[in-house]
């Protein structure tokens, strides 16, 4: 992984043991949607006394994206390690900053922060509280400590990927995206997909044209929140109708009932899916996957918080690039063979092109 600025070494820490995984557990429950896990490593007890605690966002730790891989990764930590592991979603009676308080109180080692909504409650604990270690995942930290891990994710390279294979796969000359929420993570995927789109043209001297987004007026098609999964049928559905036949819905659900009732493949509709490879994670939809954009971060949080749980927290700022694999395009599975020899030896220049920077990603880059 690529670390900066990298930091060698264990710190000296304090940790404090909860008192048991029951009682964790209690005080969780009082809190909104909460879940303790307790992992005893292999032949032995293990660091049964070291804690990791997520906070993420209402959507739970089963949300088939980016919160799941999350959890993911710290259950395998426990696992391994036979260290404890708990979440806390938001709810209505609970936001980032109580949960991070409460995580603090509790007496949790490591506490990871899913999400750009997670960012100020990070910055304000870390500082304050030196023997604990925190993550951020998806944003990068504005303050720079040796307890701080910031984990951020080009995602508009690989979005790029798949919006030039989108245009490249596109019959109907327009394809179309639909966002969950305007924050800069979003944005940065969709950036990335229209940028590709264009990329498309330039080489191709087609004129494929995107919906949803506008990057030189930062306006687009948004849910306005991360769980209506029938508006982003309805908004999904109205691209389609203005002709989109290749779509990217950054939402778990709602995308696909309107690209199966739109008659999928066999009309020539494809969705792709995003964070994860779709035909794991919604494996009962595969058939209309082109490609899933792929954001790994189980991967890299494994990496952090067994670092952490060693004493020997990578502080600094990893960035999940196409050119390290911290993000990319899943294979084509079911849609393989419709994918053109062409367009595939096309998409593989572009990775290429984006590692030697050739290539704008997004409009700033």
């Amino acid at each position: 992984m690529n670390w900066n600025p990298a930091r060698s070494g264990a710190r000296r820490r304090v940790t404090t043991a909860l008192a048991s995984a029951a009682v964790l557990g209690v005080v969780l429950a009082g809190c909104g949607d909460g879940g303790v896990d307790q992992a005893a490593a292999a032949g032995g007890a293990g660091r049964s006394d070291y804690s990791a605690c997520l906070m993420v966002s209402s959507l739970g730790v089963a949300d088939r994206s980016f919160n799941q891989q999350a959890w993911s990764a710290l259950q395998g930590v426990a696992s391994a390690t036979g260290i404890q592991v708990s979440y806390l979603a938001q709810s209505g009676s609970i936001d980032y900053p109580q949960m991070g308080d409460q995580f603090v109180q509790q007496g949790c080692d490591l506490i990871v922060g899913m999400g750009f909504n997670t960012t100020e409650t990070i910055e304000r604990l870390a500082p304050q509280n030196p023997d604990i270690d925190f993550v951020l995942i998806d944003d990068v930290a504005g303050v720079d400590l040796p307890n701080l891990s910031s984990l951020h994710f080009r995602t508009d390279e690989a979005s790029f990927q798949a919006g030039y294979l989108a245009a490249g796969m596109s019959k109907t000359g327009t394809v179309g995206v639909v966002g969950n929420v305007s924050i800069p993570p979003v944005e940065l995927y969709l950036d990335g997909f229209v940028n590709g789109v264009e990329h498309y043209n330039q080489v191709n001297g087609t004129s494929v044209k995107s919906v949803g987004w506008d990057p030189a007026a930062r306006t687009g098609t948004f849910v306005g929140n991360f769980t209506d999964a029938n508006r982003a049928r309805l908004l999904a559905e109205s691209e389609i109708q203005l002709g989109a036949d290749v779509l990217m819905v950054l939402m778990s659900g709602g995308g696909a009932e309107a690209v199966r009732a739109a008659g999928g493949p066999a009309a020539g509709r494809y969705l792709i899916w995003p964070d994860n490879d779709g035909c794991v994670s919604n494996e009962a939809n595969c058939d209309l996957f082109l490609t899933s954009v792929l954001k790994n971060i189980q991967t890299s949080l494994t990496d952090v918080a067994t670092k952490a749980v060693d004493g020997a927290l990578p502080a600094g700022t990893y960035e999940g690039t196409v050119e390290n694999r911290g993000v990319g395009l899943a294979p084509f599975h079911q849609a393989d063979a419709a994918v053109p020899q062409a367009l595939r030896d096309q998409l593989a220049q572009v990775g290429t092109d984006i590692v030697a920077g050739s290539v704008k990603t997004t409009p700033a880059s």
